[in-house]
């Protein structure tokens, strides 16, 4: 590990980087948009199961996505954070809670994963410039006892879709999005690359 990076020297840039991490979370699921754009610089991106690009227009999708009726909650760990100067890099694991109807089939999803994200401190204030979800596993189950429920788990084709993420995949799916096309999933080549790349950016 470069020397220069600290894990604990600066414990005030890590409780504001933690603080973000759960902000973001609770403006996300509480549907406060403009709150939610201010946990990332301008030109932030993010990259996860249904959305790869500026964050700016992830806000606009997801403010759609949520008239549409869409329910998600995400609950977020205490991150993990290393610190160098003014970048930083955190990691959090997360649950996602989400309910996706298919037709009268309304299923409830759980999704665990992670963020990894990359973070800059301008002008005195931390905010994430990257960020990017890591897949471990997920499940679906019936939000009330249904035969239709094991038809569909029948005839759906699962492994079409990312193993660690394949229930989301078909939640998201049915409901119009398509999946974006570089999930990271959980001990993959990606992943280490995703590392390396943190890594390089941390050490500047």
């Amino acid at each position: 590990m470069n020397k220069s990076i600290s894990l604990s020297a600066n414990v005030s840039d890590r409780e504001a980087i933690s603080e973000l991490i759960n902000v973001w979370a609770y403006h996300r699921d509480r549907g406060n948009w403009e709150q939610l754009r201010d946990t990332f610089w301008p030109d932030g991106t993010i990259s996860l199961s249904w959305f790869d690009g500026p964050f700016e227009q992830f806000v606009n999708s997801s403010r759609e996505m949520a008239e549409k009726g869409s329910q998600a909650k995400h609950i977020v760990s205490q991150p993990f954070v290393k610190v160098n100067g003014n970048r930083a890099v955190s990691e959090a694991n997360f649950i996602l809670l989400a309910r996706s109807s298919n037709g009268p089939l309304e299923i409830d999803l759980t999704t665990y994963a992670r963020f990894y994200d990359l973070l800059e401190k301008r002008e005195g204030s931390w905010r994430i410039f990257k960020r990017t979800a890591i897949y471990e596993s997920d499940r679906m189950d019936p939000v009330q006892p249904s035969l239709m429920f094991w038809i569909v788990c029948m005839f759906t084709n699962f492994k079409k879709y990312p193993k660690a993420c394949r229930f989301l995949g078909f939640a998201l799916e049915k409901a119009g999005y398509e999946l974006a096309q570089n999930i990271i999933e959980d001990n993959s080549k990606e992943l280490d690359l995703l590392y390396k790349n943190g890594d390089d950016w941390l050490s500047g």
